[in-house]
């Protein structure tokens, strides 16, 4: 068992003892989705495979939280934004905006990108550079600026 996956069994456990009602529900639901994985692969995941998997369930509930914003229900959006909370405390810490930029600028040097059009160049190595530290569209944002900065200079 990775270390990620004790850490939520341990978290499950102490919310439960503790009565959090949603970090129970969270944890909950993250590990039979990572239990679900899991039966498709036949292996236990890894902790990036099950960051991954947080990352996912980030999305769902940010895409959820536009819907019911859209229909007026604001206690649904509190509600996911607690979810939210709670799933991103698994993540690895975050790489600033600033630091970002500047992961994003010095791939672009090193690739020798000279535009926009270089984006598939710049995009693996700073995906690999930034690891987990990022969600995937901030990447491609901090990349394409870089790329920006460089065509007009």
């Amino acid at each position: 068992m990775s270390t990620l996956a004790e850490r939520l069994l341990a978290d499950l456990q102490e919310a439960v003892k503790t009565g959090d009602v949603t970090r129970r529900e969270v944890i909950r639901f993250l590990r039979a989705e990572i239990k679900n994985r899991e039966i498709d692969k036949g292996r236990p995941l890894t902790d990036e495979e099950i960051i991954e998997v947080i990352r996912r369930q980030i999305k769902m509930r940010r895409e959820a939280i536009e819907q019911f914003a859209q229909g007026g229900r604001q206690d649904l959006v509190e509600r996911e934004e607690a979810q939210i909370r709670v799933l991103e405390s698994y993540l690895p810490q975050q790489l600033s905006p600033d630091e970002l930029m500047e992961l994003a600028r010095a791939v672009v040097r090193e690739v020798g990108a000279t535009g926009p059009r270089d984006m598939g160049r710049v995009m693996p190595v700073l995906r690999e550079r930034v690891g987990p530290r990022a969600e995937g569209r901030a990447i491609a944002e901090a990349a394409q600026k870089a790329l920006a900065e460089v065509a007009g200079s």
